[in-house]
């Protein structure tokens, strides 16, 4: 039996353990009656790859915890049950087997000298003979050519700034970069208010019980399902002070919509067509920090609702809109309230949003009832970010105005405006441009005939198809230069990945070919999202490369990253094996590590670059206490960046030394 973090363990086990006689996993811990059993045909060892605290109680055979550990002292006192206690624990089953004569010391220390223990490490450096042999003939191509079918997230996908970070137009091709799966068509309603479930938000505050406001200038939402195809987009949204009536961009992939920010919260739908699957919203155009805001928070704007489903039929562009101003029930800002010939502007400029979107090439009429303080005046009339300047002329209540090229937007807006007192004394109100009404048709500027278009569109839709299946797998290129891995479950607080990213990004802040890439074991990648956009922020400016890789890598992807991989990189405060430094250097892989706990008996300066490390105090992790009984190593992160700069110069200078470091790692793990 093995528990979870102990199964790549026993399966490094199971290849010799047959060897000695018939193997039986067990998916449950047995009890004596499941042992007595399996007597009658031949006697049994109970092998149990699992903490000591977790070993089944039975009596009917001999019973051989097989763990790791990495810290000073094993527990040896009660937390809440009897099993809590290691020592006791090991001193009913009477064996034991660990991986490293670190370990063993400790059991022995606490145990006696006397007790029956053995230091044997996963035999895994036969595994590996055929990648050894391969990098002796080819050496490591850093990411040139490597194919890795998983999530990836990858510093050079975005634009970062010291405050914010958002997505690189066109930089984010492959779908599975950032994307878990495909989304299912169910429609998707997010209301983010406290405690409701929602995707991740990058730049945004705290929630709270109406919804949620930006912190930065470039916000953004990250859902956890890949969205493409045609969608219906609804946003329920608002400006915040210097963002109130300020164009804001929204973009999915290369699909794009203009709204205008108002006051209050206004729900907005747009119809995209989104042709490479993304999970990225992104917001552009929000102006950062409000001056003079009587909430000291960076705010930009507030977003309380967004919904995505299919069309509810054959989607059908909106050829033409009439829009009544003393009728239809409109959300404007800049305008009196509704009257019988239409409605007055009351400022110099006036927004009006859509009741549906539109885009393509459209011929806007314009209606007037009165000019007032607007004669001879040059008005600049917008139609989402196409505009078109037109002189009001004496008695002309009639005006067309064509717009070319407009990406989706839901808005039309006139600025330029006057206003001013009304002519008749019984009306107090500052008065402008009397619209009686507003109208939209599209352009068509030839025909094409429609079995002609059916078979274009159909083309295309192929086209894109073919193209999206066949970039599934991402290759990764980048010029030759020199790439660091790191394997590690960034939820582990002995790996330190914090350190490992910004001691990589301070050696080579400047060096545009060095990649450090860190395979992400944790199987939740969204709780991460946050802390990665965030160190690449606080750590910019930077030219060198940081990748986050997430998902099951094939036992072929797995070998390309011992190919490719130069360095393989550990900071841990301990290990009580650690099986994938073990593998890379199996296959011939330098080291950057230190040598504390088992990793002392096999990094030596002959194979690795050491990073330094002394002893900390801290707690058993199985303490809920968090009492400090027991020691790990605390990382030098001084030493981490000279090791990181070191290895660079190594393996780029004069080949032989390099090499030779190479075969000394693959025989530091034939001997371990």
């Amino acid at each position: 039996m093995a528990d979870y973090s102990y199964y790549f363990v026993m399966k490094r086990f199971l290849p010799l353990l047959r060897e000695f006689g018939e193997v039986e996993i067990l998916e449950h811990a047995p009890c004596d009656e499941d042992v007595a059993r399996r007597q009658h045909t031949a006697p049994c060892i109970y092998l149990s790859f699992t903490p000591p605290n977790k070993v089944a109680a039975i009596t009917r055979c001999p019973v051989v915890p097989v763990f790791a550990w990495e810290y000073s002292t094993i527990p040896d006192e009660e937390f809440s049950c009897p099993e809590d206690n290691w020592v006791r624990a090991l001193q009913l089953t009477g064996n034991a087997i660990t991986h490293s004569h670190f370990a063993l010391d400790v059991v022995r220390s606490q145990l006696g000298a006397e007790y029956h223990i053995e230091s044997i490490p996963a035999p895994i450096w036969d595994s590996y003979k055929h990648i050894r042999e391969a990098r002796l003939t080819a050496p490591p191509r850093g990411l040139d050519g490597l194919n890795l079918d998983c999530t990836i997230i990858d510093s050079n996908d975005y634009l970062i700034s010291n405050t914010a970070i958002r997505p690189r137009p066109g930089g984010v091709t492959s779908s599975k970069r950032l994307l878990s799966e495909l989304w299912n068509a169910e429609p998707l309603v997010y209301r983010f208010a406290a405690g409701e479930p929602g995707p991740t938000l990058i730049g945004f505050n705290e929630v709270e019980s109406w919804g949620v406001w930006s912190r930065s200038g470039y916000p953004w939402v990250l859902f956890d399902c890949a969205i493409e195809g045609e969608i219906e987009l609804t946003i329920r949204i608002r400006g915040y002070m210097q963002n109130i009536g300020k164009r804001l961009r929204l973009e999915m992939g290369c699909a794009s919509a203009d709204l205008l920010l108002s006051e209050k919260l206004q729900t907005h739908v747009f119809r995209l067509n989104i042709e490479q699957p993304t999970n990225v919203l992104a917001f552009v155009g929000v102006v950062e920090r409000a001056v003079g805001a009587s909430d000291p928070r960076d705010i930009g704007l507030g977003l309380a609702e967004i919904g995505i489903r299919r069309p509810g039929a054959v989607s059908v562009e909106t050829d033409s809109l009439e829009l009544e101003m003393s009728r239809d029930d409109l959300v404007c800002e800049g305008i009196h309230d509704r009257e019988e010939p239409g409605c007055w502007t009351s400022s110099s400029r006036v927004s009006i949003q859509l009741p549906t979107s539109v885009a393509g090439d459209f011929r806007l009429r314009i209606d007037l009832f009165y000019m007032l303080h607007n004669h001879e005046r040059r008005v600049e009339f917008c139609l989402g970010e196409v505009c078109q300047s037109v002189t009001l002329e004496n008695n002309r209540t009639i005006y067309e105005v064509d717009f070319t090229g407009v990406a989706t937007t839901d808005f039309i807006c006139l600025s330029g405006l006057g206003f001013g007192p009304s002519e008749h004394d019984e009306d107090p109100r500052m008065l402008g441009l009397g619209l009686a009404r507003l109208s939209l048709r599209r352009i068509y500027h030839r025909k094409t005939p429609v079995a002609l278009a059916g078979k274009i569109r159909a083309a295309l839709a192929t086209l894109r198809k073919w193209s999206r299946e066949s970039s599934l797998i991402k290759v990764l290129r980048s010029p030759r230069g020199i790439l660091y891995t790191a394997i590690l479950n960034p939820k582990d607080g002995r790996k330190n990945w914090e350190d490992i990213i910004s001691g990589f990004v301070y050696a080579f802040r400047d060096d545009r070919d060095a990649t450090l890439l860190i395979k992400i074991t944790y199987h939740e990648l969204a709780e991460l999202y946050e802390d990665i956009f965030m160190y690449l922020i606080e750590l910019h400016p930077f030219k060198c490369r940081l990748i986050f890789i997430h998902g099951f890598l094939s036992e072929e992807q797995y070998e390309q990253l011992l190919l490719h991989s130069h360095y393989i990189v550990n900071a841990s405060r301990g290990e009580g094996q650690c099986l994938p430094l073990m593998e890379f250097m199996s296959a011939g892989v330098p080291a950057v590590a230190p040598r504390n706990s088992a990793m002392g008996e096999y990094i030596h300066v002959s194979n690795a670059f050491i990073v330094e490390s002394s002893p900390e105090p801290t707690f058993w992790p199985q303490d809920p206490r968090q009492v400090f009984r027991t020691l790990w190593e605390r990382i030098d992160w001084e030493s981490l960046v000279t090791a990181f700069s070191a290895s660079a110069r190594a393996y780029r200078g004069p080949k032989g030394p390099y090499l030779k470091m190479a075969e000394a790692a693959a025989q530091a793990q034939q001997q371990y």
